[in-house]
């Protein structure tokens, strides 16, 4: 257990379950209904729903009643609405629609304008960076917030997450991080080599400003090389795969055989999640529970064209916020508890409202306990 008190902007819940399961005291900004009630439910505190209230106004506004319609309020130590100073831990993982290659890329377009912003230091001004943000587009502006709380509460521990193509903005934030006393460290973290069974890749910045040199969390598992899955990093463990998550490992799957075949050719023996599987047809939703492949639901460097398929022995692709649309060989869509699982959320957490929106835009529990780990050794 610790007294680390943390101040999660757009929080979400995985940071929350990392950092319950750390004992940190964990403080919520987010404005998502929805998320606001599966945090509510799970015992998780949120203070207040806008980020730049938190910035420009003197008081960060409550939620408005339509926010509160339907949303069980479980009061904290910090009263809702309250602004909070005391805290030690900064983490945020501002949206990333924009930046994503899954999306439209206005944030990667505008990367350039994101990098003169900060050397021109429009993070000390709140009005200004909002101002930013509507000659671009809000949620690009938005990952610059917590460099502006930064500046102003001076945390003891940050940290960052977004997705890689804010790499560049991590380093920039950096250099202004450095040079107001903290160390810092940025790079790309690979999920699956964190436990997490999903091949999730991250911009990572940690930084710290209490005299210890900060430093990214150490691998625990090998990379998975889609290429060459056979391969695995020396001195730590094999990846987690899908089966070995939802608990498959044992599971057999039964070749599904008409009564004309059966009586012709006799039954077919089943195969274990360790051997090859049978010929994919367009009734292998009766291979139970769904069978050797998981479709993504979107393609490779945002080609829809080309989706990949992955054997249920192997780590999941990313989940999105469309993970329902993933299918067991092609067939079966994936369960909300499913993609939960192999988001690492405990078997039993209750999500609210829209599921999928709240557990792909997560940050893997397992990945965030991993680094929040390097700020309490």
């Amino acid at each position: 257990m610790t007294d680390l008190v943390a101040l999660d902007l757009f929080a979400g819940t995985g940071w929350g379950v990392a950092c319950a399961r750390l004992g940190i005291e964990e403080y919520g900004v987010e404005i998502m209904p929805e998320a606001v009630a599966t945090r509510d439910t799970n015992g998780m505190t949120t203070i207040y729903g806008d980020v730049w209230d938190g910035l420009i106004e003197p008081r960060p506004r409550l939620l408005t009643d339509a926010e509160r319609e339907g949303v069980r309020r479980v009061m904290g130590k910090i009263a809702r609405g309250e602004v909070l100073t005391t805290y030690e831990l900064l983490i945020a993982s501002p949206p990333c629609q924009t930046f994503s290659v899954a999306g439209k890329g206005a944030g990667r377009k505008a990367l350039d304008e994101v990098l003169l912003a900060i050397a021109e230091r429009d993070y000390l001004d709140p009005a200004r960076l909002k101002t930013f943000g509507e000659k671009h587009d809000e949620r690009t502006a938005l990952v610059l917030t917590p460099l502006a709380h930064i500046a102003r509460d001076l945390p003891r521990l940050v940290v960052l997450e977004q997705v890689p193509t804010v790499l560049p903005v991590w380093e920039a934030c950096a250099e202004v991080l450095r040079g107001i006393g903290y160390s810092v460290v940025t790079g790309i973290l690979n999920a699956e080599q964190y436990g997490v069974p999903q091949t999730r890749r991250r911009a990572i910045l940690i930084a710290r400003r209490d005299g210890v040199a900060a430093e990214m969390p150490v691998p625990t598992h090998s990379r998975y090389y889609s290429h060459w899955p056979e391969r695995l990093d020396a001195g730590v463990k094999k990846w987690v795969s899908m089966a070995d998550a939802l608990g498959w490992g044992d599971f057999v799957a039964e070749k599904v055989m008409g009564k004309g075949m059966v009586e012709r050719y006799g039954t077919r023996p089943g195969r274990d999640a360790g051997e090859p599987a049978f010929t994919i047809r367009a009734s292998a939703g009766g291979m139970e529970p769904g069978g050797f492949v998981l479709r993504s639901n979107y393609g490779t460097g945002g080609d829809a064209s080309k989706r990949g398929e992955r054997p249920v022995t192997s780590p999941a692709p990313t989940l999105t916020s469309k993970a329902d649309r993933n299918k067991w060989d092609g067939v079966r869509r994936m369960s909300i508890e499913e993609a939960a699982v192999l988001q690492t959320y405990p078997a039993d957490f209750p999500f609210t409202g829209k599921k999928f929106l709240q557990v792909g835009n997560a940050v893997p529990p397992l990945l965030a306990e991993a680094i929040l780990r390097t700020l309490l050794d």
